[in-house]
Formats: C-alpha cells, structure tokens, sequence
C-alpha cells in the first residue's frame, strides 16, 4: 500500500532533477512512495525521466496552466495526491541517504499524536562547506506531513513567490497542541544543495531584503489570520503576532544599514503589518507583556544586530507606524 506522496515542484530542472530522482531510488521504502513532479509551466517537460525511473517507481508528471511559483506547485501537487503522508523536495536537492524517508515514516506511524515529523537538513555552501539546521520550521525541507491534519485545519499554501513555506509552517506550528504535536528528529534526512545562481544569493542577496521581505509579511499576515480563523481562542496565537513585529522592527534596521534601496518598500509593509495584525492584538496586552516579548525576540535576534544600532527604539518605531 502507498504511504507518502512525495511532491516536487520543478522549473527548468532539467539539469539536476536526475539527482534528486536518484536519491529517491535509493529509498528503502520505494514500493510505499508515490512521486509526482510538479512541472511549473516552464515550456520543456520532464517525460525523458519519467521513462527513465517508472519502472523503478510510481512516478508521473503533472503541469500547471500557468507558471506560479514553488507554493503554487506544492499545493497543486498536495491538491492531486492522496496518500495519509506527503512530504516535499526541490528539484535540485536529495535526500541524505536510503533511510531518510523510512525514518519519517515510521516515526509518523509509531507517534500518533504527532502530526508532523521534522528531520534536520544540512546546507552546502561553495567550497563543500556544510551548516546543519534542526528544529526548522521555516523551509519545507526534510518534512513529512499528515494529510489528515493538514486537510482538518484547511492549511494551504499562500500564492506568494517567497516565503510561502514560512507562512505554511507557521500556521502549523500555530494550530499545533499539547494533542497535535511536531516532532523534531536529530537526524540528518536532506540536502541542501548549493546553486551559485540561486535568486536567494544573486545580486548580494538582495533577494533578502527585496522579496524575502515583502514575502515575509504577506506570510505573516496570512498564517495569523489563518490560525486565528480555526482557533480563535488559542492566545499562542496573539504571542507569536507580537513577536513578529519585534523580528520585523529588527529586519527593517537590517535594510537599512545593509540594502537602504528597499527602505520606503519595507516600512510599507511594516505599517501594513501593523494595521493588519498588531493594532488590535496591542490593545490586549498591557506595556509589561510586550516588554517581556520584546526582550526575548531582540534577545534570540543579538546575532543579527550587531552591525547596526536602530535610529529609534521599538516604541518609536510603533508609534510612527500608526
């Protein structure tokens, strides 16, 4: 019986999707895994590797009307699949061995109250360098998901074209309960593979504080309104809305000092951030609250600040936004 869905959206890919491919041919558990690329609209197709693993493994290509973006692809692909499990890869990554989904897997079959299994992935930077991420609930990689829970509390992918992951998990880890849990594993379950002419390191990375910004608040604004649509009362919720106005005040000073070209664009969207989300939840909570959250986001953030020294404090700042 099939188990896992595994979805990957793919744009011009066709020179690295044959690795990603691999890495799942490797797997332990192939006869339980179902893979679908999700091909973007980019004109070429992916047939000649399809005919190159079905006889190895459940593979079959699907194309958008028209080209969206990566969130746009993965849920097309969790829309038209059916397994209780999915799990998501870019085209130009693997897994980090045979055992990596067989891991997830049984971790989610063994664990019923956890909804979401979390391996760690490692990054590859130029020159064979590596950075391990754990406990990520920010990109999409090394991540299993039940269905079931994603279908119950309606969580979908915001059609933005940057951080639309972030938004996606966000509202997981908003909705998630001492009854619905995530599961964070030490294990090593997915790479990262380094692209010189990746969007997020181009230009000096203006991708960070150009569309990674604008993507951020979109995000933002829609995973907490999502959340607070299915559960209302969950006062989480209202923490994690004060913390990202705390993250946001700090990534603003960070366009500032590092790409300024992105100032007016940025603080645009921190008054939209505040308007949307912030005005209300502020009234809940008295100066002592936000003090605390405050302190413990610039606290968790020191490491992304000391190159700069913001021109006003936070309060300063909000009033402006006003």
């Amino acid at each position: 019986m099939k188990k896992l869905d595994i979805i990957i959206p793919a744009y011009k890919a066709q020179g690295t999707i044959l690795r990603t491919l691999s890495s799942i041919a490797q797997q332990t558990i192939l006869d339980e895994i179902v893979v679908t690329i999700v091909n973007d609209k980019d004109g070429i197709g992916y047939e000649k590797f399809i005919d190159m693993f079905k006889d190895v493994m459940d593979i079959r290509e699907l194309v958008l009307e028209e080209n969206g973006g990566p969130g746009v692809a993965r849920q097309y692909g969790i829309d038209n699949t059916t397994c209780q499990y999915f799990t998501c890869i870019d085209a130009d990554d693997t897994f980090a061995n045979a055992y990596s989904l067989q891991l997830l897997v049984k971790s989610a079959d063994d664990n019923k109250e956890y909804h979401t299994i979390i391996g760690s992935f490692a990054e590859e930077h130029e020159g064979m360098k590596f950075v391990n991420h754990s406990n990520d609930m920010v990109w999409m990689f090394g991540k299993l998901y039940k269905r079931d829970f994603i279908n119950k509390y309606k969580i979908r992918f915001n059609e933005t074209r940057a951080n639309e992951d972030n938004g996606f998990n966000t509202i997981i880890r908003l909705v998630s309960s001492e009854t619905e849990k995530v599961m964070f594993l030490p294990d090593i379950v997915y790479f990262w593979h380094w692209k010189e002419d990746s969007i997020t390191r181009i230009n000096n990375c203006q991708y960070s504080y150009d569309q990674s910004f604008v993507g951020y608040v979109d995000n933002m604004i829609y995973a907490i309104k999502h959340a607070k649509k299915v559960k209302p009362f969950n006062n989480y919720i209202d923490m994690w809305a004060i913390q990202t106005m705390a993250q946001l005040y700090i990534y603003y000073y960070q366009t500032v000092k590092r790409d300024p070209r992105f100032t007016e664009q940025n603080y645009k969207k921190c008054k939209e951030y505040y308007k949307e989300i912030f005005k209300d939840i502020k009234e809940k909570f008295d100066k002592q609250v936000l003090d605390d959250i405050f302190a413990q986001t610039f606290t968790q953030q020191s490491q992304n600040t000391q190159d700069f020294v913001a021109e006003k404090t936070i309060y300063q700042f909000l009033e402006e936004l006003l």
